[in-house]
């Protein structure tokens, strides 16, 4: 297995720049763009190599843009975030001229036209006057991977493995499901890991809701955690259980089935495979499993990068796994589920996150070693 590192030097980061803006402009030059501009917070991680331009965290607009031409570079922002773009963001060093207004102005349209022409084509992510839409050849890019970005998704889940499980073996009887979820927030904020998602969920409510956010439900036996967390624009997801007591027979072999589909699908998760193969095999696997229609529950999850997820695999909705792309399945059966991202290669599946004190079940799928979360056990 390729080993990857995360190099987070203006260097290391301006070489990733680099590579993406030649591809950019190439395919500006096919497509008659003079420049593209990007706003929203997922593609200007991915342009700026893990940069932030967030300042209302749960939304996707971002303070500050990018905007590419055929010959130059730019930041545009206004006065009360360009000092610390540069300070902080280091875009200046990274090799982006900065245009800045007061924030009372709204000179976007003005820079763009003084950089490209009054009259000239280009694409943007946010709806701008003469701009054809950027979304879709942006996330086709960040949806297969550089060395780097593998680099940095590898550290986030190690951190997130290690936080969110040792976090769980604090939690007691009693303690509330918002409770939970607010001191996991704190902890994952300790570590520097951005909460997007949080799904905590305790006892008879895991039964009844796929989605379950949390509530003053207090825990008595059995909890479920699942959230994302963001790191660098990058973003995985993670379901771990607690279990308070003797597992039950019935429980445990639930949800080792539910593991083993999960396995099974991204043993098949290839490059050059359409991604509806592990899709139908997740169905026949419930099917198999006794559960046939369980898989309308719930959808069984897609490729990711810089968002919770690109599209929900279906039977009108696939494509061609990549090389370097990251996955990330939830099968689940009622009661039970599993859930941990990973990087598509060609010696299989490289999982993001992974269990570092829970208990692990080990199974192997054509010679290729996998180590699966269990579920927590406090007796």
């Amino acid at each position: 297995m390729m080993h990857f590192e995360q190099d987070l030097s203006v260097q290391g980061r301006k070489a990733e720049i680099d590579g993406k803006i030649i591809a950019l402009r190439q395919h500006m030059i096919t497509h008659d763009l003079k420049g593209i501009y990007i706003s929203k917070q997922e593609h200007f991680a991915w342009i700026t190599a893990g940069g932030d331009n967030i300042v209302t965290r749960f939304v996707e607009d971002g303070v500050c843009a990018i905007f590419i031409t055929l010959e130059g570079q730019y930041f545009i922002c206004n006065n009360i975030e360009t000092q610390r773009f540069k300070d902080e963001e280091l875009l200046d060093q990274l090799g982006f001229e900065e245009r800045s207004m007061w924030w009372f102005e709204n000179r976007t349209m003005e820079f763009i036209n003084d950089l490209i022409g009054e009259d000239s084509p280009f694409a943007a992510d946010i709806p701008l006057d003469r701009a054809s839409d950027a979304n879709e050849v942006l996330r086709s890019m960040e949806m297969v991977l550089t060395d780097n970005e593998i680099g940095r998704y590898l550290h986030l889940g190690k951190v997130y493995s290690k936080t969110i499980e040792s976090f769980m073996e604090t939690i007691k009887p009693g303690d509330s499901e918002i409770e939970v979820a607010g001191r996991l927030g704190a902890k994952m904020w300790e570590n520097g890991l951005d909460p997007v998602l949080f799904l905590v969920v305790a006892d008879d409510r895991i039964y009844k809701y796929r989605h379950p956010i949390p509530t003053e439900k207090k825990l008595e036996k059995y909890l479920m955690i699942s959230c994302n967390a963001r790191y660098k624009g990058l973003i995985t997801k993670i379901t771990r259980f607690v279990h308070f007591g003797k597992i039950p027979a019935d429980l445990q072999e639930q949800y080792k089935k539910t593991v083993a589909i999960e396995n099974a699908m991204a043993a098949v998760t290839k490059p050059g495979v359409d991604d509806i193969v592990p899709y139908n095999l997740a169905k026949k696997m419930y099917a198999d499993f006794g559960y046939p229609d369980m898989w309308k529950v719930h959808h069984q999850g897609g490729p990711q990068s810089y968002t919770n997820g690109f599209y929900l695999i279906n039977d009108d909705n696939h494509r061609i796994i990549q090389l370097h792309q990251c996955y990330g399945y939830n099968p689940s059966i009622t009661g039970t589920k599993t859930e941990d991202g990973f990087i598509v290669t060609e010696e299989g599946p490289l999982f993001i996150t992974y269990p570092v004190s829970f208990p692990a079940i080990k199974d192997t799928i054509d010679g290729v070693d996998y180590l699966r979360p269990g579920i927590l056990e406090i007796v």
